[in-house]
């Protein structure tokens, strides 16, 4: 176990498995919008992802990306919840998406590395890759890839 209180354990794993193509389950992270500060918002987001839960990551982390409106990094928020919403993709089998969004994801990302906000983006990049490799793969042979996921960010509480 890391370091810190793990957040996932209060999320509903079984939204996952609500959230098929053209649906989307309700998700309330368990706070209200904008009282906690933003490295704990991104911190529980990470938890998420390394938890596999990336469709919720990638709520979490908007709410961050929205409190940075007008801010010239905003883009470092929108590489993260695009690298979310492409491991959904792929997870989901959507691998068309798949290689769509995490493309975005990595050139969003590109101007940030090599690390950002306790995030080791070129390790991210480069998960991210690997899941756009496989996502690529899969839509050519149609064979789901071996494995989804994987790549930690494993963000832990200060102090």
């Amino acid at each position: 176990m890391r370091a810190g209180v793990r957040v996932a354990g209060c999320y509903d794993r079984s939204m996952g498995e609500t959230r098929k193509r053209g649906t989307r389950a309700t998700f309330h992270p368990g706070w209200e919008f904008g009282t906690l500060p933003e490295e704990e918002v991104l911190r529980r987001g990470g938890d998420l992802f390394d938890d596999d839960m990336y469709w919720e990551a990638h709520e979490v982390w908007e709410e961050v990306w929205r409190r940075r409106k007008g801010q010239p990094d905003r883009d470092f928020l929108k590489g993260m919840i695009q690298g979310a919403a492409g491991m959904w993709h792929l997870s989901q089998r959507n691998y068309k998406g798949a290689v769509s969004v995490l493309s975005r994801a990595i050139d969003y990302l590109e101007p940030y590395r090599p690390a950002r906000e306790g995030i080791d983006v070129e390790g991210f990049q480069r998960a991210l890759r690997t899941a756009r490799s496989d996502a690529a793969r899969s839509l050519e042979t149609g064979e789901p890839p071996a494995t989804v996921g994987g790549f930690k960010l494993e963000l832990r509480q200060a102090g």
